[in-house]
């Protein structure tokens, strides 16, 4: 039925199907920045959407479309890292990412629930645990179909998703105000904890740019590819979230009052009862796409990881007739039941995952920096800009947000954060000391260092 092999995975991705997987693993829509709004502020959202996109987004994007069009192998940045610190940093890399992303991922289903009681406001505690492990379980099953169903799924909810929002700017475009920025930060926050707060937002909104550099194993002409992807997913990606936020901070200056799933509420309140419910179940549909996209880049970690012999080794099964990773994916199924049934505190998760996000991007960037120097024989389709200047350009931005802004706005759970990147050392040195278990992938293994 299954076999470790590399090669059994397929490339199933173009670039409309790569620019879909984008959208929907990044963002798929502005829902769930009622939140940023209500907690941080309308100015500090809209200010901080602006620079999540300026410094951390398209830092991102730069630097994996130059990393991809070099090493265009499944597993992305973590085989960046990897070849440029070697196996213990990449290791860390993927580690963190995972159960960053086994927390963030849990999220959706919980938030689909959310946009369900639109429509069906007394959804008893176990209904709504029942509809959670439904979602995931379905999505498992589609995943098992291989990328190339998920990847045209994702074209399908981008374009679903999109649709309502594009009429709800319309519609409330001519009641656009200045005031829509106002006030900075919510009542009753300082200004360095509404900004903190909402950076960490900010962050979230693009903090996986990066990611479907993963499944660069599965993208046809992955050298090209990328670009072209982000050069469609990004504005798709900045205006729909921009766009409707001024828009209903314009409609509805009450922010305090809103509600996580407010969208619907103003968008029936601006066009009818058709464009609220067309907003709810884009509500509903972006939720799913979130989980969708998410399961389909997060499982192809331990499935690079345990092919090299570095992870439990039955997570390098792949499906002989679809090549999807099974058995990872049955397992992430597992481990989101067990969240999404037991942890609530969607802000919680967001700050959490900034800390992770800390060790991340800051061994990303540090290898896209020594990799220019170190290996300038990489065959780079794509290079971004200006040099060294350009390169050290793009770094400093994500430099600043790592080390500055997340003990900042991330503060209150700091704890909870170096606990997390301290259980990377931990797990290797666990997984090292197993009985029988090789020390290392095999010698020549593609994103080893020599």
């Amino acid at each position: 039925m299954t076999t470790p092999s590399r090669h059994d995975l397929r490339r199933g991705l173009g670039v409309l199907t790569l620019a879909g997987t984008i959208f929907v693993f990044v963002s798929s829509g502005p829902f769930g920045l009622e939140a940023m709004v209500r907690d941080a502020g309308p100015g500090a959202a809209v200010l901080m959407l602006v620079v999540g996109l300026v410094f951390w987004g398209l830092s991102h994007a730069l630097v994996a479309t130059e990393l991809s069009s070099a090493v265009p192998e499944e597993g992305g940045f973590f085989r960046w890292v990897e070849l440029a610190f070697g196996k213990f940093w990449g290791f860390q890399t993927a580690w963190w990412y995972w159960i960053k992303m086994l927390a963030d991922t849990s999220i959706y289903p919980m938030l689909f629930c959310e946009y369900l009681k639109y429509w069906v406001a007394d959804i008893g505690p176990w209904q709504e645990r029942a509809l959670r492990i439904l979602v995931i379980w379905l999505f498992v099953g589609i995943n098992l179909r291989g990328i190339r169903t998920g990847g045209g799924l994702a074209v399908g909810f981008t374009l679903f998703i999109l649709a309502p929002f594009v009429l709800f700017v319309l519609l409330g475009a001519p009641r656009l105000t200045a005031d829509a920025v106002t006030p900075l930060v919510a009542a009753g926050k300082g200004t360095l904890e509404g900004l903190g707060l909402a950076l960490m937002y900010g962050m979230w909104c693009y903090n996986t740019l990066d990611s479907v550099s993963i499944v660069a194993g599965e993208v046809k002409d992955p050298t090209r590819a990328y670009g072209r992807a982000y050069a469609l997913a990004i504005p798709c990606l900045f205006l729909a979230y921009l766009l409707p936020v001024l828009v209903a901070t314009s409609i509805d200056p009450a922010y305090a009052a809103w509600d996580d799933h407010h969208f619907s509420t103003l968008g029936y309140r601006l066009g009818g009862g058709w464009l609220g419910a067309w907003i709810a179940l884009a509500g509903l549909a972006s939720n799913l796409s979130l989980f969708h996209g998410a399961l389909m880049v997060n499982t192809r970690v331990p499935l690079v990881l345990a092919q090299e012999r570095r992870f439990p080794r039955p997570f390098a099964s792949v499906g002989a007739r679809f090549g999807a990773p099974w058995v990872s994916l049955v397992f992430d199924g597992a481990v989101y039941t067990v969240i999404a049934l037991t942890i609530g505190s969607f802000t919680d998760i967001v700050v959490w995952n900034q800390w992770l996000n800390l060790g991340i991007y800051t061994l990303i960037y540090l290898s896209f920096l020594r990799l220019r120097r170190k290996r300038p024989d990489l065959p780079r389709r794509f290079r971004v800009p200006g040099g060294w200047i350009g390169a050290i350009a793009i770094c400093v931005g994500p430099f600043l947000i790592c080390w500055a802004g997340v003990p900042i706005g991330g503060r209150r759970l700091a704890w909870a954060g170096i606990l997390g990147l301290l259980s990377g050392p931990l797990v290797y040195a666990a997984l090292r000391a197993f009985p029988g278990r090789p020390a290392g992938p095999p010698r020549g293994a593609p994103g080893t260092t020599p």
